[in-house]
């Protein structure tokens, strides 16, 4: 099997779905064409694509008679980066870049999806889906039909992509700075709604001039102040016992001393004892020292008093107002004096800020400005190019028109026309891609345009010009020639044909014209067997090509006529 492009459908293997019983379908990476009589089932093999791409599941579609249906879609991503890394979000790789997606109903439990074995929610398979294939006609798959991505579709074709590049940059560093300077001003507001109250509990602190180990030091002193009288009376009642009054110890202890000094001539025993009445005097004498110097020094003093229990009342009236400790008050000080300062250092970055966004705007407006003049300017290349595609293929009545408009915005940015536009990251243009079908009706946008094969043939059209710069690599066609014929088809054919050099396109289709274009062929057949109906799908050997060619042409009866048409038409291409 000849295999093309970055990525590819290699395989479909589907059971017990509608009329297919079991089913596995190889395909090509280049044109691949789908033929067979109406209601054989070509439409059944897009369902069953459909859903293992994440779409609507009926257990209506379980063949009659089975419990369950499964599809199994086999792609071989190549070195498609934007998927990869799709997949690497979700937590999940390819194995030897095959990526196998798998989708079960059942009668009991519903649908399960699977990728590479592995469960998924409904909304992965989805996306990963959209990713992979684009399904035109009938289905859901129309990529062109978002009108978010036609300005993407625009900008490429036409080559801005630095210059759109510039602009998404601007935009998004203006947003930056434009949040940046939001939550400054929100600072300042929070700082500047406290700054009075911090400015003076900061003087209400300095003023105190508070000293670690002050409180310690000022509750000892108070308490010997309010004690004063009754420590000097005390002490001085202590001094005479010890030292002054008649019969004090000292005087007792000379007597004692006295008395005892003759008797040591007498009995030496007695020294030891001499000893230490001689330092009980001295220690009488010192104590009375440490006492009469403490007497001298000591007087109660009741403004020191007052003086005191003021600044332990001030003291402790900050701890109660800020935190418990001296330490924690000038530690409170010095935070709410670095939020100052903060609100100081705030103030002039928010003045930088505004200055730079200004910078940044005017860039802003005179890329996107520059941008949006170029893609005014330069639109109708993409129209007069998507129009000529269109006649070719038999819709020359149609005429493909590109919408671009700016919208003011009275808070916008100021533009060198004087006037102030809404921008996103693209710029100030809101693109969309329009069509009339019919002479003398509006264009409409393509998402309104109602036939299958008009949209195929539009979506041909733009995929023909656009193929290159579409990052999804495998296409389907469904009913693109639907409506056509003779030159007509012949002109889709080789679109198709064209679009298949870069990615892999699958396309249903009656005619002869497109059919013969492909380079793998599958048939598609509705038979019956034991009362029961299936559809079955063989790919085609060159005879059995000839043959199908030539029913295309003549219809069910072969003439020798159609088969020598269908063999000079399948050498030429």
């Amino acid at each position: 099997m000849e295999l093309g492009g970055d990525l590819v459908l290699r395989e479909l293997h589907i059971a017990n779905f509608a009329l297919i019983k079991n089913l596995t379908l190889p395909f090509s990476g280049k044109l691949n064409v789908l033929t067979g009589e109406t209601g054989a089932g070509k439409s059944i093999i897009i369902e069953a694509l459909n859903l293992v791409l994440g779409g609507r599941a009926d257990t209506s579609d379980i063949r009659t008679g089975s419990k369950s249906a499964s599809v199994e879609a086999v792609f071989d991503i190549g070195k498609n980066k934007k998927l990869k890394a799709t997949l690497f979000d979700l937590g999940m790789e390819a194995d030897d870049n095959l990526l196998i997606l798998r989708r079960t109903i059942n009668q009991e439990v519903g649908s399960r999806n699977f990728i590479n074995d592995k469960p998924v929610t409904l909304k992965v398979m989805k996306r990963v889906g959209d990713e992979l294939v684009d399904i035109h006609g009938q289905h859901e798959h129309q990529n062109l039909l978002k009108t978010e991505k036609h300005i993407d579709y625009l900008d490429n074709f036409l080559g801005l992509g630095e210059k759109r590049e510039v602009v998404s940059s601007l935009f998004n560093s203006f947003l930056e700075k434009k949040r940046e300077l939001e939550e400054r001003k929100k600072r300042i507001k929070e700082l500047k709604e406290k700054e009075e109250l911090y400015r003076f509990q900061i003087q209400e602190i300095d003023d105190a001039q508070l000293k670690t180990g002050e409180d310690e030091e000022l509750e000892k002193r108070q308490h010997i102040l309010e004690n004063a009288e009754k420590l000097i009376q005390t002490v001085k009642d202590s001094f005479e016992m010890l030292y002054e009054r008649e019969g004090s110890v000292f005087e007792i202890l000379n007597k004692i001393k006295a008395h005892i000094e003759p008797l040591c001539d007498i009995d030496q025993s007695l020294e030891k004892g001499k000893v230490q009445l001689d330092n009980a005097l001295f220690g009488v004498e010192e104590i009375s020292q440490i006492f009469s110097s403490y007497l001298n020094k000591m007087e109660f003093d009741p403004d020191e008093l007052e003086i005191v229990t003021k600044r332990l009342d001030l003291i402790n009236r900050l701890k109660m107002k800020y935190v418990s400790t001296i330490n924690e008050i000038n530690e409170y000080r010095n935070a709410r004096q670095k939020e100052l300062k903060e609100l100081e250092d705030v103030e002039i970055k928010t003045e930088e800020i505004e200055n730079e966004i200004k910078e940044i705007e005017e860039k802003l407006s005179t890329s996107s400005y520059s941008l949006s003049e170029e893609r005014m300017k330069r639109k109708k290349e993409l129209e007069e190019r998507v129009n000529r595609e269109l006649k070719e293929l038999g819709m020359g009545s149609s005429e493909f028109y590109i919408d671009a408009k700016r919208f003011e915005k009275e808070d916008g940015l100021s533009f060198p026309d004087g006037k102030k536009y809404s921008i996103k990251e693209k710029g100030i243009d809101q693109v969309a891609f329009l069509i009339s079908t019919n002479p003398g009706e509006p264009c409409m946008q393509l998402k309104k345009v109602v036939s299958g094969g008009e949209l195929s043939r539009i979506m041909l059209a733009l995929k023909s010009i656009l193929a290159s710069l579409d990052e999804i690599f495998c296409m389907i066609f469904d009913e693109a020639d639907v409506g056509i014929g003779g030159a007509v088809a012949e002109e889709v054919g080789d679109k198709m044909k064209k679009i298949s050099k870069e990615r892999q396109v699958i396309t249903l289709t009656h005619l002869h014209q497109i059919a013969s274009k492909g380079v793998h062929h599958i048939k598609v057949e509705k038979k019956e067997k034991d009362g029961r109906t299936y559809t079955y799908a063989n790919v085609l050997e060159e005879e059995e090509r000839i043959e199908e060619i030539a029913r295309l042409i003549s219809g069910e009866k072969l003439t020798k006529t159609a088969l020598e048409h269908a063999r000079t038409i399948l050498k030429k291409t």
